[in-house]
């Protein structure tokens, strides 16, 4: 089981987001040249220590890593503490709730399920859920169910 923190939070969700980059953002960057550019927005923007998410994914289906697993995430208000945060990278600009195969690549789903799978030998994940669950946004541009990720 993955703990998160000194209080040791058992990590039980996964929350999915995007990056509210336009659909072309990503061309020509590697996913660690993405992760880079969103962790200087989060520290130098937001004032964070790190990037807030767990886990980047590109839309060729290559992942960077984050904060630790084992570390609090900044993904969520209120929601932290016990969930990864993974971030898919758009390939198409957000404006409308949508399907995920409307703004997300086969490689990027074919991706994250594996990383599900991986984590679930890690950890007990109850739930995938995504941050327009939480708070009046749409990110990650779809409406997430768990069942359709575990």
């Amino acid at each position: 089981m993955i703990h998160q923190g000194k209080a040791r939070h058992p990590v039980d969700e996964v929350i999915l987001h995007t990056s509210a980059t336009p659909g072309d953002w990503w061309r020509g960057k590697t996913v660690e040249d993405m992760r880079n550019e969103i962790r200087r927005w989060h520290v130098e923007g937001n004032k964070w220590s790190d990037i807030g998410y767990h886990r980047v994914i590109a839309p060729d289906g290559s992942m960077a890593t984050g904060r630790s697993l084992w570390t609090i995430g900044a993904h969520v208000v209120g929601h932290n503490a016990g969930t990864l945060g993974i971030c898919l990278i758009p390939v198409v600009t957000i404006t409308k709730m949508g399907k995920v195969e409307d703004y997300y690549t086969s490689h990027q789903v074919s991706a994250l399920k594996s990383y599900l799978l991986e984590l679930s030998n890690l950890t007990e994940i109850k739930k995938v859920t995504g941050h327009n669950q939480y708070a009046n946004k749409l990110c990650p541009g779809f409406i997430v169910n768990t069942k359709d990720w575990l």
